[in-house]
């Protein structure tokens, strides 16, 4: 008898162990993705590096972070970056610009342009999540150098939110947001670009 209430409780408890394993969910990876501009021939644009992006050190992590309050962080287990995000974030910019100011001179660094490059930016992100208010907060501190002596040419601060965003079970409505956010501070770096004398020649 005993033998028979040993064996209903192994399994008992091999069901409840196995049901509790299947009910961790999965975890789910993303990436920011560059703008989808109209596809252009290659021209020999201004020759830019997109030296760095730097991130604050609550973000160098591979979970999500979203915000929860104004002083309160969230890091969200099972949805996490497929890659290093501030590596990922150059090789995006660099993207970004290379579309922008339809130039194949723009690089990441260490660069490998023949020739010394015309600009050289770097970005200080400040702030990049999702907040309490459902929108994609974006805060960056940016640089274009002149690339023949570093001498510096702008140097804002950019401010972006997005739209609220709907509910859902996963991060794809962030990341895309995100990524939009991301496209328009590309957006405000290759308008610098554009307004020094040298551009495009």
């Amino acid at each position: 008898m005993q033998k028979h209430v040993f064996a209903a409780f192994s399994l008992t408890l091999a069901v409840a162990l196995a049901t509790g394993c299947s009910s961790v969910p999965p975890t789910r990876y993303y990436v920011v993705t560059p703008l989808e501009e109209k596809a252009a021939a290659s021209a020999p644009g201004p020759g830019v590096v997109v030296a760095s992006v730097r991130l604050p050190q609550y973000l160098e992590r591979p979970q999500l972070v979203t915000r929860s309050g104004d002083n309160q962080l969230q890091l969200e287990e099972f949805h996490q970056w497929g890659g290093n995000l501030a590596k990922d974030l150059t090789r995006v910019l660099a993207e970004n610009l290379s579309q922008l100011l339809r130039s194949d001179g723009v690089v990441t660094a260490p660069h490998t342009l023949r020739a010394r490059p015309d600009y050289r930016v770097e970005v200080e992100l400040l702030r990049f999540e999702r907040a309490a208010d459902a929108r994609v907060h974006l805060t960056a501190k940016w640089w274009l150098l002149r690339g023949a002596d570093g001498a510096p040419l702008a140097g804002p601060t950019t401010t972006l939110a997005s739209e609220p965003l709907p509910a859902s079970p996963t991060f794809d409505p962030t990341v895309a947001a995100m990524s939009r956010a991301y496209g328009e501070l590309s957006r405000a770096i290759a308008q610098a670009i554009v307004r020094q004398p040298k551009a495009g020649r």
